[in-house]
């Protein structure tokens, strides 16, 4: 049985993950304190069956593109794109980088990839055990592949990602999934996942910090009531609605916060208009971080 890193897959086969199809070199944010390196040239040897036109997509999609200087996030990345194209078991036997200038930056490099890509893997099904909100047919209708084609891997994360939004539009905003590949054949591979939903979250508040006029036209204008079933697609949708109200460098990944109530499995939706340092402080000491064990709370 193989273990589907579901961390890894949404990494190296954002293809799709972040919803569109391009290489994982342009899809991944690249980390700050890691060195970059440009592939100027890359080379794969040791494959039995794939063809040379699916040879040259692959080495196209890294050549040319920027990364960490990370051999084991280039091995992962390049098992990606195999494993995108059904050959689920690739394994990545030896992957040599040559550095073309030392002093450059981003460092130029050439890769050499040994790869051996094993047989060229299809679906036989999809399974959900642990799924109580939707049944097994909504979970599955969710995953754009059908028995019998191509076991894709961005196909596999986009299924993953869409059950991602369907929960948490019905407040299941803890939710995991865990998925196992099980090859069933010589050439045929099921998925298997386990559900774990976690507690369905409701609408507490909301609180505006900004203009007391504007804050009170937002506060009429958001539908969901408190004791309702918090949907995490709202909070896009009604910034998109209300994009006049809010300021020009306005942003929902740094205008909104949103603290959830483990206990009381509720969530509070801060929008942050104008900056207010005494409130900031005020969210540091009266929400705490759910995702903490319960003795680091305390401290």
């Amino acid at each position: 049985m193989i273990r589907l890193d579901l961390e890894k897959i949404i990494v190296a086969s954002v293809l799709f993950f972040v919803y569109c199809q391009s290489s994982v070199a342009q899809t991944t944010t690249q980390s700050a304190d890691k060195r970059q390196i440009l592939v100027e040239s890359f080379v794969i040897s040791g494959t039995q069956a794939v063809d040379s036109t699916e040879l040259a997509e692959i080495t196209n999609s890294m050549a040319g593109s920027k990364f960490n200087d990370d051999a084991e996030e280039l091995q992962e990345r390049i098992r990606a794109q195999f494993q995108d194209r059904g050959y689920f078991k690739a394994e990545i036997q030896k992957l040599d980088i040559k550095t073309i200038d030392p002093l450059a930056s981003p460092k130029p490099v050439r890769l050499e990839a040994q790869v051996s890509e094993g047989p060229r893997c299809r679906l036989s099904s999809i399974e959900f055990t642990g799924n109580h909100a939707f049944s097994s047919e909504q979970l599955r209708s969710k995953f754009p592949i059908k028995v019998g084609t191509e076991f894709k891997r961005s196909k596999i994360a986009g299924g993953l990602e869409a059950m991602r939004r369907l929960y948490s539009s019905l407040g299941f905003l803890d939710s995991v999934f865990i998925p196992d590949a099980e090859l069933d054949s010589s050439s045929t591979a099921k998925l298997s996942t386990e559900v774990l939903e976690g507690p369905q979250y409701r609408m507490d508040k909301l609180e505006v910090i900004g203009p007391p006029e504007v804050a009170e036209k937002l506060q009429t204008r958001w539908e969901l009531k408190p004791g309702a079933i918090f949907n995490a697609a709202y909070v896009g949708t009604f910034l998109e609605k209300n994009h006049s109200l809010l300021p020009a460098d306005f942003t929902q990944s740094n205008g909104v916060e949103l603290f959830k109530d483990c206990p009381d499995a509720t969530v509070t939706v801060h929008l942050h208009l104008t900056y207010d340092p005494q409130h900031e402080a005020r969210d540091r000491t009266e929400h705490v971080d759910c995702s903490k064990p319960a003795d680091d709370k305390e401290k």
